[in-house]
């Protein structure tokens, strides 16, 4: 007997279902995505029915799927999606939403891994406390994205809207939820330590007090990588190990996520400090994964027994926090 040679719908088809969450059936989530029967789903499904070039768009709108896997598989060719950031607080809003909503969809599935080589803080320890978020968020806002309006402000309190904070908190409590591996070295903590200590010099902070009290949040979030570290666990209720972290002596040189979700695998590569370009092209996602891996190898895994490179690794860390909180009492 003749295999079925497996055609382009057959591919995306295929593609969507690895795409879906474990408790969402295909037929029906076609059948309402696309306003039509659940036999004409199933007719689609089956190759029947040719899926129109609206209805994929509809569909690779919603799960976010790149047409490159399907259409092309060519090594020097990857389509990317991101979302764009510019100079107004409306898409920076839309770009938390996405991030969120990427973030607990990914907490749908049962057989998940996450890989994060940080050359900066990762941004979602940027959401660890409320105040260290509205701190970042109008870092971005002020000095990467420049909205206008934020360039004759000073930082405060109460600057940025409660609902945009509450928003990039919440990304950082499904982050919590996620197996992870972060490779690290001893200067990652000084993104956010170097911004503290610019604002304050340049005279942003509208009181001086307010960048001491943050400089203790970055201390609590050093108190709590530790003890996820000791623990192997994000999570006091995890039952098994969830949180591994790596030392690397070598600058690592960008921010990169590779993530393992059941079959598929995702690559997020930084660009224009914050943002990132996502891609589920297989071949782009070998390369990352061998390069994550070598990483990985010449690293040192600090957490679980490892209880002396912790040590070390931390010192430095603590080190550097103390460090960055002496130059602010002394501005």
């Amino acid at each position: 007997m003749k295999t079925k040679t497996k055609t382009v719908q057959d591919i995306f088809i295929q593609k969507l279902k690895e795409t879906l969450p474990p408790s969402i059936g295909i037929a029906e989530e076609i059948a309402e995505l696309l306003g039509i029967s659940i036999d004409s789903a199933y007719r689609r499904i089956r190759g029947e029915t040719d899926i129109s070039i609206n209805e994929i768009q509809t569909i690779t709108k919603k799960y976010g799927i790149s047409l490159d896997n399907i259409f092309s598989n060519l090594g020097d060719t990857v389509t990317f999606t991101y979302t764009k950031l510019t100079d107004s607080e409306v898409n920076f809003e839309k770009y938390l939403t996405r991030l969120y909503g990427h973030t607990k969809m990914l907490n749908t599935f049962p057989n998940r891994k996450l890989f994060y080589v940080a050359e900066e803080l990762p941004i979602f320890y940027s959401f660890f406390d409320k105040q260290l978020t509205e701190f970042k968020l109008f870092y971005w806002q002020r000095s990467v994205l420049n909205i206008p309006q934020r360039q004759s402000q000073k930082f405060e309190f109460g600057i940025i809207d409660p609902k945009l904070v509450d928003l990039a908190h919440n990304c950082y409590l499904e982050y919590k939820k996620v197996p992870s591996v972060e490779i690290w070295h001893d200067k990652t903590i000084f993104t956010v330590t170097k911004q503290l200590e610019f604002y304050l010099e340049s005279g942003v902070f509208a009181n001086k007090k307010d960048a001491l009290l943050l400089i203790q949040k970055v201390k609590e979030l050093s108190k709590m990588l530790l003890e996820n570290a000791e623990d192997s666990r994000k999570l006091k209720s995890d039952t098994g190990e969830t949180y591994q972290l790596y030392s690397s002596e070598v600058v690592l040189g960008t921010n990169c996520i590779f993530l393992k979700v059941a079959d598929t695998s995702h690559a997020y590569v930084s660009f224009n400090t914050m943002n990132s370009l996502n891609t589920s092209n297989s071949e782009f996602c070998e390369e990352t994964e061998h390069w994550v891996k070598n990483i990985i190898k010449k690293s040192t895994l600090i957490s679980g027994v490892a209880e002396k490179q912790r040590y070390q690794f931390f010192n430095k860390l603590n080190t550097a926090i103390d460090n960055c909180e002496a130059r602010l009492n002394s501005f």
